[in-house]
């Protein structure tokens, strides 16, 4: 989760400065590049798998584009504790443990910790996440 949140951070520093040259907000198609482009140079970003790299901008896209409409603030800088979820693959992953997190609360939730892997059987778990809560 840490490197979903950096790479949000990322392109939230990267929206700002685009907007400040060019008078105008980078396209989506413009954000997963730029996503893709940070996995490409960065060793640590190669962990995360492409298509969450694109998610994580489409997400930023969708929260930036309801900023503009009126509906929602600027999108904030995720601090370590605020990225929850993140769309994976439907193979190269295992859960390692579950546990309950607010189980006192009516909103009870289950923290699930992945262990991801580089390869894996075709047709093994559902999508997931490598810290997800539901």
């Amino acid at each position: 989760m840490r490197l979903a949140r950096e790479v949000h951070n990322a392109l939230r520093r990267a929206d700002i400065d685009f907007h400040r040259r060019n008078g105008r907000g980078p396209t989506i198609t413009e954000l997963m590049q730029l996503a893709l482009d940070l996995r490409k140079r960065n060793e640590d970003y190669q962990q995360l798998y492409s298509q969450a790299a694109q998610g994580i901008a489409d997400r930023f896209h969708s929260a930036r584009r309801r900023s503009l409409e009126g509906l929602a603030r600027f999108p904030r800088e995720k601090k370590p504790h605020r990225y929850y979820s993140l769309a994976y693959p439907q193979n190269g992953w295992r859960i390692l443990g579950v546990r309950d997190i607010r189980a006192g609360s009516r909103n009870r939730k289950k923290l699930i910790t992945l262990r991801l892997s580089t390869s894996a059987p075709s047709g093994s778990s559902p999508t997931g996440a490598s810290r997800w809560t539901g």
